[in-house]
């Protein structure tokens, strides 16, 4: 008999701990619920809940939910009823990135996602939906516009994942869907030459094409430079900024690509080019409208030069050349790339002079054949093949072998049938 005011007592393991969590029945139903506590992104404790069919789901989620809280992942999504548009707006706008790559991420997620996918749940985001929403963007727009759109979703689940804010990241199972693309190559020889002479008539030009082509610097990189970046006695030039466009700020410095500075050293002849090419822009100052802020190539009226009036001379040099293939203004660096590899430059000097780090990047991007390397590639080709008069010296040798050795066969049969025949007459010999 149990005395009054005394309980039950209860069953050992019956009751679990604080923050395990819960299973219990869904009334009504045959179904089960799981009720935990789960940290948001803001380090506030919310209690979520989830269903299953059997008992034994729910206690293998339970399970596994707590592995995930032992290791700071997530279980549930946050915020289920966000679309992914809204995931993706609110990524976009926590990022520190350079404005233009900003600016290309939201035209991204406007114009490439929104439109097909910004109403969907988060929470029921697959794989295969991702997968055929690059399928549909693939006859319909560049590689250029499959790969921001991959950066772009791929960079918003990593980081929702690794804070927590989702329970997975199918990015992680999402193939990259790309297009074949032609890579630039090397102005050919011919055309190189055409460009140099016509740009020799033009001081400007001239020591444009210097620092684009011969130096290797990349086309914002040569608009960036300034004369003080020129150390006469110490013959070098130092490259830090580039100049680029911005939207809504113009043309402004920013920072080289690698973040970093290079100095690169300069010979008698290219001094000569920059100092004829300052002479010549001290004369021209007199019809600038800008302020001087010793620009070293400076647009025609003193100002920063933007991208769109430098492929505009650089068209128009192509033209007066007499070069009637189309080639941009990059190809520039990828002729003086090769170039330099061609005439013997090392890997690692190659790639420190053109502004990469790992030499791997100079090679597979801008290293390029010319018309003298590959006929030097044939020539080495050809000279493994024997010559006419090789194969018939080769013929004649065999021949005379092949004579030999069927004259040293045939004496070697006579002395063994010579041998023979004297055991012949010796065995019966003995026998008589």
């Amino acid at each position: 008999m149990v005395e009054q005011g005394s309980s039950k007592k209860k069953t050992p393991g019956a009751r679990r701990a604080n923050g395990e969590g819960s299973i219990y029945p869904l009334k009504g139903t045959r179904k089960w619920q799981v009720a935990v506590y789960q940290m948001n992104s803001k380090n506030e404790w919310k209690r979520v809940r989830r269903t299953f069919n059997t008992k034994r789901e729910a206690e293998a989620f339970l399970a596994q939910h707590l592995v995930n809280q032992g290791m700071g992942s997530a279980s549930f999504f946050e915020n289920p009823k966000m679309t992914l548009g809204q995931f993706l707006d609110k990524w976009v706008d926590g990022l520190s990135k350079e404005p233009e790559t900003l600016r290309s991420y939201k035209t991204a997620i406007n114009n490439w996602i929104k439109p097909q996918l910004g109403n969907m749940l988060i929470s029921s985001v697959k794989p295969r939906t991702i997968e055929e929403h690059y399928k549909y963007l693939y006859p319909r727009y560049s590689n250029s516009v499959l790969h921001i759109t991959h950066c772009v979703m791929s960079g918003a689940f990593k980081e929702a994942y690794r804070f927590g804010e989702i329970p997975h990241n199918v990015m992680q199972k999402v193939k990259k869907l790309s297009k074949p693309t032609q890579q630039r190559t090397s102005i050919p020889e011919d055309d190189v030459e055409r460009i140099l002479v016509e740009a020799s008539k033009d001081p400007y030009t001239a020591a444009r094409l210097e620092m684009g082509m011969l130096k290797v610097l990349r086309p914002s990189e040569v608009m960036g430079l300034r004369w003080a970046d020129v150390d006469w006695s110490k013959r070098t030039i130092t490259c830090s900024w580039q100049l680029q466009e911005q939207v809504g700020n113009g043309l402004v410095f920013k920072p080289r690509k690698t973040k970093d500075s290079i100095v690169l050293d300069l010979s008698e002849d290219q001094l000569l080019i920059l100092q004829v090419h300052r002479l010549a822009q001290e004369t021209a100052k007199v019809f600038w409208k800008h302020k001087d802020e010793g620009l070293m190539f400076p647009n025609s009226i003193g100002g920063r030069k933007g991208p769109k009036a430098d492929t505009r001379d650089w068209k128009k040099l192509c033209k007066q050349a007499g070069v009637t293939t189309h080639y941009v203004r990059y190809q520039m660096k990828h002729t003086g790339v090769t170039n330099m590899l061609t005439h013997g430059v090392d890997d690692r000097t190659t790639a420190t002079l053109s502004g990469h780090r790992d030499p791997v990047v100079t090679l597979k991007h801008y290293a390029r054949p010319t018309s003298s390397s590959v006929r030097k590639a044939l020539e080495a080709q050809d000279s493994l093949r024997p010559t006419k008069e090789r194969i018939e010296e080769l013929d004649e040798l065999r021949a005379q072998t092949k004579a030999l050795q069927s004259i040293t066969d045939q004496n070697a049969f006579d002395l063994v049938n010579t041998f023979l025949d004297r055991i012949a007459t010796a065995e019966v010999i003995a026998v008589n």
